[in-house]
């Protein structure tokens, strides 16, 4: 498809109340929206790039039958697309909303993961883990696996709010909240537990479930990245919502061994948020060998952390300029960090936008930069030094529809 500029209504381009020398990372920003989800009903979307500009793309759509999930693929930096790809080969059968949609991951090889959570047939409220991977960047594909270990069992409950990522050593690697251990009490429990799973052989077969954490939000999303040690030791890290006696604060869980356990769990922020129901916003984090960024919602925060240690140093409020702000986002980049949120800003308090910004080496935070207008969710992710990619779900006439957006740097 051809590159187009945004223009107004669709897109809000505002920088937030900074100082003047400090300026955007950004100088152009294009839309890279896929021609064939023009005027189409869709969301949910998630974004992934690998490191050699790769794009995977993923966009729910609904209809009187139920939901799919889809992807599409840029092999040239978001010029040209793939045909849109139907990944659930049982239609019809995708469970999914802001918190808990399809999520895509690239590995190192160029091979590429899909994961979504599946409806039982009958329908009803109990959900399943699928995933499927493609080894050759999204040409050919795997069957889909289930890959929670109480799928058969006819009376254990929802799973979904999958986290995935491409382990270093080429294994895709799902977690997931799993509310096994509460079905039958409620059709909302108060707590869950997060499990996670690996496959040795491209997501052919997949290796027992693994036991992550326990008394976990069961409503909010969870975050994954995984990084490999000069000795080799591949770390795994877990971000998630605590639920232990209704307190909300974030987590993260750390596996030194590529997933196989998790001895290291500890609270990142001891903000006693008390609150009997769900926040429906889960945490999102980054991560260099050893170390990264957190961020989640109480207001909006982000901290560093470190493996073995947790959060280090004082965390910083991300709302600055914004109301109403949530649903925070992070993504690695070459040098710094890209941040993103879902706000109102103070001239359209009627809008919902996001907006995205960097934290610089040094720790200054950028202006904000705001895109798209009426956004129920989005994505994003980091290219080089300041590349960035967003992709979100804005309101239009009769739902919502997808659209994408690049951002190139200085």
């Amino acid at each position: 498809m051809r590159r187009r500029h945004f223009t107004l209504p669709f897109m809000l381009l505002a920088l937030s109340c900074a100082p003047a020398h400090r300026a955007t990372p950004w100088q152009d920003v294009r839309e890279m929206t896929p021609a064939f989800l023009a005027g189409v009903l869709a969301a949910d979307p998630s974004l992934a790039l690998d490191e050699r500009a790769h794009v995977a793309l993923t966009w729910v759509t609904r209809d009187s039958l139920g939901a799919d999930a889809w992807l599409a693929v840029s092999a040239d930096s978001g010029e040209h697309w793939s045909r849109p790809m139907l990944l659930d080969t049982s239609p019809h059968r995708v469970t999914s909303y802001p918190e808990s949609r399809p999520v895509v991951a690239w590995g190192r090889d160029g091979s590429l993961a899909a994961a979504w959570a599946a409806t039982r047939p009958g329908g009803g409220d109990a959900a399943d883990i699928a995933v499927r991977v493609s080894a050759d960047g999204g040409l050919g594909w795997g069957p889909v696996s289930l890959v929670n270990g109480d799928r058969n069992d006819p009376s254990s409950g929802y799973h979904g709010f999958m986290a995935l990522d491409v382990l270093p050593d080429g294994r895709p690697f799902v977690a997931w909240v799993d509310g096994r251990a509460s079905a039958g009490l409620e059709p909302e429990p108060e707590r869950a537990e997060i499990y996670a799973a690996a496959s040795s052989d491209g997501g052919a077969t997949w290796g027992r479930e693994t036991w992550v954490a326990g008394d976990v939000c069961p409503c909010c999303r969870i975050a994954v990245q995984s990084t490999r040690r000069e000795s080799g030791t591949i770390d795994v890290a877990v971000a998630y919502r605590g639920a232990a006696n209704d307190l909300r604060d974030p987590r993260i869980a750390i596996s030194n061994d590529a997933g196989a356990t998790f001895a290291f769990d500890t609270l990142v922020s001891a903000d006693r948020w008390k609150l009997r129901g769900c926040p429906s916003v889960g945490p999102s984090l980054t991560m260099d060998v050893g170390h990264g960024h957190y961020a989640w919602f109480t207001g909006v925060y982000l901290v560093s952390w470190r493996v073995g240690a947790g959060a280090v140093g004082v965390k910083r409020a991300l709302g600055d300029s914004l109301e109403r702000v949530t649903r925070p986002m992070l993504a690695r980049l070459d040098r710094g960090t890209l941040v993103g949120v879902l706000g109102r800003t103070a001239g359209q308090p009627q809008h919902q936008v996001l907006a995205l910004r960097t934290l610089e080496l040094d720790g200054t935070l950028t202006p904000w930069v705001y895109l798209g207008s009426g956004v129920k969710s989005a994505a994003i992710a980091g290219q080089g030094a300041r590349g960035a990619w967003a992709a979100w779900a804005e309101t239009t006439a009769g739902g919502t529809r997808v659209r994408v957006a690049k951002l190139s740097g200085r």
